[in-house]
């Protein structure tokens, strides 16, 4: 039941290192910036080469000013050099291909994070949450899925997080994915009965001691814990924490507090529309 913790692919914004990448994400939002609707490469080279230099820095603002440009073996794309970074664009200087991602310099999206969460989002109303240990806090109008593991260290990093949130409903999976010695955890916390299963989690998630071993009269909550393994990996969750918001989009990792915050208030807001 092991599965590896691969590097997630759930990036987000500022997570890059790329000098290119850092320029497209930080403008300044009230430069005036201006598209081509058309290519700009001419017959020229040399025309074509400035064309493509000056559409790149008028759509970072000028925080990237290419030293070199050249055409590469695929027509319509060139590439640039700045500085030690090596990057390619199109002919019209607006749509840059950085570290694997294609972005789009003048609206300053990550067009390959923005298909990439599209491709992975999870519907809230999907989610099996009858099988999940349900946290309401304050009035609850905001929710929030995590699908989390005791021997992960990223996941036990999150709880101070989770715990400082307000007015949101938390539904948890007892996700045991990263070490078979998290399975019976995931089954004790369900084994118990009068509302403690919460609890019991949370003891585990805080580093208590879990049991070695599945007590012979908790084949129910066994099957519980199948069914939500099942579940994830029928959803191609690999990774812990994993967090679905309220508009069905996955979040890998640990995230931190502030940026949790905005995100589960917009996509409250988003669902009240």
């Amino acid at each position: 039941m092991t599965i590896a913790h691969p590097k997630t692919y759930a990036a987000r914004s500022g997570t890059y290192t790329s000098k290119m990448y850092r320029a497209v994400s930080h403008v300044v939002a009230g430069a005036i910036l201006l598209s081509f609707s058309v290519g700009i490469a001419t017959a020229d080279p040399i025309k074509a080469s400035d064309d493509i230099k000056a559409a790149i820095t008028r759509n970072t603002a000028g925080q990237v000013r290419p030293d070199s440009v050249a055409p590469t073996p695929v027509s319509g794309i060139y590439e640039i050099v700045n500085g030690t970074d090596v990057f390619y664009v199109d002919a019209t200087g607006r749509y840059a291909f950085v570290e694997g991602r294609l972005v789009d310099m003048v609206d300053r999206r990550d067009l390959t994070q923005a298909r990439l969460e599209a491709l992975t989002a999870i519907a809230f109303a999907d989610l099996p949450l009858d099988l999940a240990i349900k946290t309401v806090r304050g009035n609850g109008s905001r929710r929030l899925a995590v699908f989390e593991d005791p021997a992960c260290p990223a996941c036990r990093s999150l709880q101070p997080t989770l715990a400082a949130l307000d007015n949101v409903t938390i539904y948890t999976f007892t996700y045991p994915v990263v070490s078979p010695e998290s399975i019976p955890a995931a089954v004790a916390a369900w084994c118990g009965t009068g509302g403690q299963q919460a609890g019991q989690w949370q003891a585990y998630m805080e580093g208590a001691p879990a049991p070695r071993q599945i007590e012979p009269h908790c084949e129910p909550a066994m099957e519980r814990v199948g069914r939500i393994v099942e579940f994830g990996r029928s959803r191609g969750i690999r990774n812990t924490p994993t967090l679905v918001l309220a508009d069905g989009r996955r979040v890998v990792g640990a995230i931190p507090g502030p940026e949790l915050e905005e995100a589960l208030t917009r996509t409250a807001g988003k669902a009240s529309k």
